[in-house]
Parts: structure tokens; C-alpha cells; sequence
């Protein structure tokens, strides 16, 4: 069996850089196989989190159905074509180095969010990107199309559709550091968790040598025993230390954040305390990070 072609000098320069972490901030990819798990939900907590905590984010719509960027509020056209050319799905056919430059919209929220929060937004037509899969490194249009777009920013975070063998998934985990996956404690999810550790495992030689779980996120956690019996196999999945100690509550509160399309300290005294929250899992999520960068 012949062994995989060596990365272009492109991606094998962008590689040491994240190596010596000069002016590349960390790209996560949030990524879960299972539906409705809360991935464009976690997106837009994390982002909105790390904006309050002072730090400026990219976040990349990679999902055609675009929740996260409805739920940031990024502006796109009205009109379906003009919609879809202010995407990324007019850009990741063909891009060239930096184009995702010029679709980037700040999130709608206003105040410091819409200084510190940019977005890719997505469009219906991501879904067409699949046809032109089997082009040479197709894989890499993404991580092509951010080259000298992300140096501006703390953070890069990249929401992934609900699938794991997908051409949006390669080219999100491609252009990724790390995979933060948000999971249920309810064994259809924990198993959806455990196919993509195999899928990174099996197929790094091919999408990203380089990319590494970060953790896992429990949401929808209540204080029932096959919760925290749940919670405990999650760690096997993502390795000692892998799972966030801040559990996720189901709340009302947290609803009206996506549904309504606003920052979850605006929903009240509660919301204030889940905003707490999530900087707390944020500032998990940049510890772990580290500590993977040190061990590397």
C-alpha cells in the first residue's frame, strides 16, 4: 500500500506555524455525528463568551443550514442568489489564499459583540460543494481560503454539520487544530462521540495529521445517575482530562439564546449566570488547549 503524497509546501508551511504558534490563533472545529446535539448552539455560546471575556473571534458557518449564522445575526441579502454569493458557498469552489476575506460580516448583536465577532456565513448551496470533491486537495479549500484572513483573531471557530463522512466535514477538520465535540450524556450521543474519535483516528494520514480532540461539552445535564454514568464514559473518548467539568444545564434561558438570536446575558438573571457559565467552559476550553500544546 502505497503512503499518502506529501502535503503541499502551502500546507506544510501553515502547519510549523501553528507548530510555533506565531500569529495563528487555535481553529476548533465543533463537531458532533449526532443531530440536534447542540453544535451551533455551543458555536455561538463559546464565540459570545470569548468576545466577553475580551478576545476577538472568527467563526466559520460550515453547516448549509446556517444556524450559527442566523443565531450571530450576520446580515446576508435577501434575494437567494445574492444570499448565497455573500457566502462562503461562493467562495470555497475555487478560492484563492485570503478570499473568505471578502464574505466576512460581524455578528448583528451590536455593542462589543459586533467588534469582536466576525462571521463566514453559510449559505443552502454548501450542500453543492460535494460535486467537486474529488478535485485535487479539495480538501484544503478552506484552510487555502483563510490563509492571512485569521491572524486579526484569538480564536477561530469552525460549526460543522451533523454528519462525519461529509466534504464540509473534511474541509472544516482540515483547516482545524482541534475538534470540540458537545454531547448529551444519553448513549445515542456518547456513540456518536465515540464515531468521531474513530473517524479522526482513522483518516488523519489523509484530512489533518496534526488534529486532536480537545474535549468534550456535556449539555442538557441533569442530576440523574445514567447522566453521570454517561458523563464518566465521555472521558474515555476524549482522554483524561477531556471532558468539561462545567456541565451544561437544560434551561429555559438557554432556549430563548438560539431561538431568539441574542447574547444569553440579555435573558435576565438567569441568563447573566448561565453568561458566567460559559466564560467558565471558555476558559476550560483555552486551558485544555495548552496543556495539549505542551504535551504535543
Amino acid at each position: 500500500m502505497s503512503s499518502p503524497p506529501d502535503p503541499s509546501p502551502y500546507f506544510a508551511a501553515l502547519a510549523q506555524l501553528r507548530r510555533d504558534k506565531t500569529d495563528v490563533p487555535p481553529h476548533i472545529a465543533v463537531a458532533n455525528h449526532k443531530g440536534g446535539i447542540g453544535k451551533s448552539f455551543l458555536t455561538q455560546a463559546i464565540a459570545v463568551a470569548a468576545a466577553e471575556t475580551g478576545h476577538y473571534v472568527l467563526v466559520i458557518d460550515m453547516d448549509a443550514q446556517g444556524n450559527v449564522t442566523r443565531r450571530l445575526r450576520a446580515q446576508l441579502p435577501a434575494a437567494p442568489e445574492q444570499r448565497a454569493a455573500a457566502s462562503l458557498a461562493a467562495v470555497l469552489p475555487n478560492p484563492g489564499r485570503g478570499d473568505a476575506a471578502r464574505i466576512l460580516t460581524p455578528c448583528g448583536y451590536g455593542g462589543i459583540y459586533t467588534e469582536r465577532i466576525m462571521v463566514a456565513p453559510a449559505d443552502l448551496d454548501l450542500e453543492l460543494l460535494a460535486l467537486t470533491a474529488g478535485q485535487p486537495a479539495a480538501e484544503r479549500r478552506l484552510l487555502r481560503a483563510l490563509t492571512g484572513v485569521v491572524a486579526p483573531f484569538d480564536l477561530v471557530l469552525i460549526d460543522c454539520p451533523p454528519s462525519l463522512l461529509s466534504h464540509q466535514i473534511d474541509l472544516a477538520w482540515t483547516a482545524s487544530d482541534y475538534v470540540l465535540m458537545p454531547c448529551e450524556a444519553e448513549f445515542d450521543a456518547v456513540q456518536s462521540a465515540r464515531r468521531i474519535r474513530e473517524r479522526i483516528e482513522r483518516d488523519s494520514h489523509k484530512l489533518n495529521e496534526d488534529l486532536r480532540i480537545a474535549g468534550i461539552i456535556v449539555n442538557r445535564y441533569r442530576n440523574l445517575a445514567v447522566h453521570k454514568n454517561r458523563a464518566e464514559e465521555m472521558e474515555k473518548i476524549s482522554g483524561p482530562g477531556g471532558v468539561c467539568p462545567v456541565r451544561i444545564p437544560e434551561l429555559t434561558s438557554l432556549k430563548d439564546m438560539s431561538e431568539n438570536a441574542r447574547p444569553i446575558a440579555e435573558n435576565g438573571s438567569q441568563g447573566r449566570d448561565m453568561a458566567a457559565l460559559f466564560r467558565d467552559v471558555y476558559t476550560w476550553t483555552r486551558t485544555r488547549i495548552s496543556e495539549l500544546e505542551k504535551a504535543a
